[in-house]
């Protein structure tokens, strides 16, 4: 049985991302999504989830200001250096202040968190994995996004995870009794081949659509909303749930 989570993020950057999730999980196309609660949009956004019913939800953690990341690509550090003052501390606890700060505000949203990611999935850094974990761990957070093979990021340098660091914080995740699933792939394009292949397990295909805005972003509505008209993204063999079922939270 493939069991998929289609999760889209970036939920509150703006009306037209917020306006595109509300409609994919109205009509069934996607099944879960991750909140950037400190974004301009985020506090009308969550009011338009609780309206639907939506009362689970991941925290889209957004450490870019810590490690001075910009838009467009903009770094501040090279990654050598980066990596380096991660290590040292300083810049470590800066992300932890921010983090802290977006879990509460997200806790006091109402809502209850089924999951954490991040933003620009800067927890494939190991010091900020570490520190996502601890979170995790210490907020009750069930679940975490995780991929083996690393992370791409289409507007700047990826994140690569060589096997054994990998194995690592797989191992890692498993002593802390946080859920992953067993695989993440990204953009919405993808479903079309998760349905027609359904791989066995849990998936997250991470998504970023919008209902306008952003070209690309309109682009990856338009592959979803595409796949659901072709046939029903449920089936034998093929089912899309959400991480507060794969965790089982009530």
């Amino acid at each position: 049985m493939c069991r998929l989570v289609v999760n889209a993020d970036d939920f509150g950057l703006s009306e037209e991302v917020n306006a595109a999730v509300v409609l994919g999980l109205r009509q069934g196309f996607l099944s879960d999504t991750s909140i950037l609660v400190m974004a301009p949009f985020a506090p009308r956004g969550v009011e338009d989830l609780l309206r639907l019913g939506v009362t689970h939800a991941g925290i889209h953690l957004d450490l870019d200001g810590p490690l001075c990341w910009s838009p467009g690509g903009g770094e501040r550090y090279p990654r050598t250096e980066l990596k380096r003052m991660l290590e040292k501390g300083d810049l470590a606890h800066a992300c932890e202040e921010a983090a802290r700060r977006q879990i509460e505000a997200f806790f006091a949203t109402g809502m209850a968190p089924s999951h954490l990611d991040t933003h620009h999935h800067v927890h494939g850094f190991r010091p900020v994995f570490d520190l996502v974990v601890r979170l995790a761990l210490e907020y009750g957070i069930p679940a975490l996004r995780f991929s083996r093979g690393g992370y791409r990021l289409p507007t700047r340098q990826d994140i690569p995870l060589q096997p054994e660091e990998a194995l690592a914080m797989e191992e890692a995740l498993t002593r802390a009794g946080i859920f992953h699933c067993d695989r993440m792939a990204e953009g919405a394009g993808l479903i079309f081949g998760f349905m027609d292949e359904p791989p066995e397990g849990t998936t997250e295909l991470v998504v970023h659509p919008s209902l306008g805005g952003d070209p690309w972003r309109a682009r990856e509505l338009d592959a979803l909303e595409r796949a659901a008209r072709g046939r029903p993204l449920r089936g034998p063999g093929f089912v899309l749930t959400s991480f507060r079922d794969l965790v089982g939270l009530e």
